[in-house]
């Protein structure tokens, strides 16, 4: 379970997070139905969550295994992640081997 922060303290289970995101100095957790507030640093959240169903793939962000829905590695270096919310991510090349150890490519 995640803490999440907006008006109300909220609790959230780790299978409806699509992913962990910081931005402007905050991390957020983005579920289908909203983003929320987390108090926790992405290097402690990395720390906390399983390895078997998160992944960070950048210095910005925690994907959730389950929730991709494909994979673009036509861009040289790099692979562009599109998850089940048809949303974008980009690994980081220092993380693109952490990706793909992860998904058993």
């Amino acid at each position: 379970m995640v803490q999440a922060e907006n008006e109300d303290k909220t609790m959230l289970s780790e299978k409806d997070i699509i992913s962990f995101f910081s931005e402007e100095q905050k991390v957020y957790a983005k579920t289908p139905e909203a983003v929320y507030m987390v108090s926790k640093k992405l290097y402690e959240l990395e720390n906390e969550l399983d390895a078997n169903r998160f992944v960070r793939i950048s210095k910005s962000e925690i994907i959730t295994l389950k929730q991709i829905k494909r994979l673009d590695m036509s861009i040289s270096g790099t692979i562009r992640v599109i998850m089940k919310d048809d949303s974008e991510s980009y690994t980081s090349r220092r993380n693109v081997v952490k990706l793909k150890k992860a998904l058993g490519l």
